[in-house]
């Protein structure tokens, strides 16, 4: 599924090595996942910090530290160590992060999750924000639940109604609502 070069393992380690913390992992995540947007990060971690859904990998030196829903995304990748002027730095090929856009007949949840991470919460990261898709009912109206800097910010209604609800109905016709269920009570990383 995903392979670290024995060499780009041995560099990590040293990384480690570095570290005053024996504790340390290495966090791998896949950021917009499925989507044109989608990027790659390791992250230094303490495994006692991560959510339950993280799966323990043993390298040379160090424990990785990979999402089981980032899986698929990850098949296939190699990270490896590449000469890079006077120095070495690590490079991840990961062919099946980006994904495909839905087909026009795939399930109407997939096309809107597309759509959110591809084209709709790029536009709100200028802001720290983002929005999920939390379920789409029997009557088609859709549930949305944001996040980061969007959750809490006093614009996010303007938001919804006048950029996210606008593109989704205009991209699924057959959509009869968009709706917010977030706890916007919450203002800690709000933008406004």
């Amino acid at each position: 599924m995903f392979t670290i070069t024995d060499e780009a393992q041995d560099y990590v380690a040293d990384l480690f090595a570095q570290q005053d913390d024996q504790e340390l992992g290495l966090k791998v995540d896949v950021t917009r996942a499925g989507t044109p947007a989608a990027t790659v990060s390791f992250n230094f971690c303490h495994p006692k910090d991560l959510t339950p859904g993280y799966e323990k990998f043993e390298y040379k030196g160090f424990l990785a530290y990979i999402d089981k829903a980032n899986f698929p995304y990850l098949k296939e990748s190699e990270v490896a160590l590449k000469d890079e002027g006077t120095g070495k730095k690590l490079t991840i090929t990961a062919p099946n992060a980006k994904g495909e856009e839905p087909k026009e007949d795939a399930p109407l949840e997939e096309r809107i999750k597309y759509v959110l991470a591809a084209e709709i919460s790029p536009g709100l990261a200028s802001h720290g924000g983002f929005v999920d898709l939390v379920e789409i009912t029997e009557n088609k109206d859709v549930i949305l639940n944001f996040g980061g800097g969007c959750q809490g910010c006093s614009s996010v209604k303007a938001t919804l109604e006048q950029g996210v609800e606008t593109q989704l109905r205009n991209r699924f016709p057959e959509i009869k609502s968009v709706r917010d269920v977030t706890d916007h009570t919450q203002t800690d990383n709000a933008y406004m």
